[in-house]
């Protein structure tokens, strides 16, 4: 078995009743990366609420919860919005009754030369991905500190590093990202509140290939040091740790899953 062959499932890794007791809250938890992580959380015993600008994405994936036998809810949202925010936060609480685990992963991005990109596409792009994570993070946070604590896990990105051409917006977007969590690692650790960055790397989902004209071209994986795009799959495991007791001494941390993405590739191959 070579170390770039498909991430395993995460029933094949981890203990049944590693989340047993947790209440998570998904952002953009409908498709691509969310839903798999909304519903690996359930197979390891966590209720699990889902949220999104699209409701139609958002059924399928509460459907799957229940079916695992764990409680869900599906919620509207969208995380520009700091009222929305707060009312998703208000409805999953009255559903489900607290949120333990926040994973943001709700994204938006397209491709532009940075010279064309408009005030409204970064407001767009950089709203979605900074101040949904803040506005989260914050209506979610002031319910962990009154409950005692809990996991705070956003979706960066290695565009984040060391520049993102043509995708200026969300690069600089993802750059905050990290460095909100870095903050309220610090600020936050007094109410046993832990905050963590994953940042994918070149993750086929349904959005990034529509994205790249209906398929991810091979001159990418020049770029990579495995031998494969990442599936979503990929992302499940260190997030899946992140939200768990095994990660309760890990906080302001970055957990890039990228295939090596960010490695500079040897001139001599």
């Amino acid at each position: 078995m070579t170390g770039f062959e498909p991430t395993p499932p995460s029933t094949e890794l981890f203990a049944d009743d590693l989340l047993s007791g947790e209440t998570a809250l998904i952002t953009g938890g409908g498709t691509g990366i969310g839903e798999e992580i909304a519903v690996a959380m359930a197979d390891h015993g966590a209720d699990v609420a889902v949220a999104s600008r699209e409701m139609e994405h958002l059924e399928p994936v509460a459907d799957a919860v229940r079916e695992r036998g764990q409680d869900a809810c599906a919620t509207t949202v969208d995380v520009r919005d700091e009222d929305r925010v707060d009312e998703m936060t208000e409805t999953v609480l009255d559903e489900l009754g607290e949120i333990t685990i926040l994973v943001n992963n709700a994204g938006a991005n397209f491709v532009t030369p940075a010279e064309d990109l408009s005030a409204n596409g970064w407001r767009a792009v950089v709203g979605t991905i900074l101040d949904g994570t803040a506005y989260c993070s914050f209506s979610v946070g002031e319910h962990m500190m009154d409950n005692g604590g809990g996991a705070i896990i956003s979706m960066g990105a290695t565009n984040s590093v060391d520049g993102a051409p043509y995708h200026a917006h969300s690069g600089a977007g993802k750059a905050g990202v990290h460095n909100l969590m870095q903050s309220l690692a610090s600020e936050w650790a007094k109410y046993g509140i832990r905050a963590n960055t994953v940042a994918p790397g070149i993750i086929e989902t349904e959005g990034v290939t529509q994205a790249a004209g209906g398929a991810l071209p091979d001159v990418l994986l020049e770029d990579l040091s495995a031998d494969r795009f990442g599936q979503p799959a990929d992302c499940v495991p260190i997030t899946l740790f992140l939200a768990s007791p095994a990660a309760n001494y890990v906080t302001g941390s970055y957990f890039a899953v990228d295939g090596g993405h960010l490695l500079r590739q040897s001139p001599y191959e």
